[in-house]
């Protein structure tokens, strides 16, 4: 199992030289299939643990001390997760909408 130092020894520190989750996955030997998961849960875990590891989709992934790009990210997570609730709420409404004895 791949270590959070691990995974930062491998992270370079500007989005010029970012690394792609299913690179990360290779050079942690983790599996490359599907979504990459055990990277991305790694890249979480060391998020939890302190490290401010920045993300863009065509990127990669990469270490940031620069203020702007952190909050730049976090503003991408926030617009993400309200995308996806909306998606939950429509989804739910639709249900409701055809289902008017069974509702969610």
């Amino acid at each position: 199992m791949a270590t959070i130092n691990q995974l930062i020894s491998i992270l370079p520190h500007s989005k010029q030289s970012a690394i792609h989750a299913v690179d990360i996955a290779r050079k942690l030997r983790l599996p490359t299939s599907g979504n990459q998961v055990e990277a991305r849960l790694l890249i979480r875990d060391a998020i939890r643990n302190g490290h401010t590891i920045v993300s863009n989709t065509s990127a990669g992934y990469w270490l940031s001390s620069d203020k702007s790009e952190i909050k730049q990210y976090i503003k991408s997570l926030e617009n993400r997760a309200d995308d996806t609730e909306q998606r939950a709420d429509e989804l739910k409404q639709s249900w409701n909408a055809a289902n008017p004895i069974n509702q969610i």
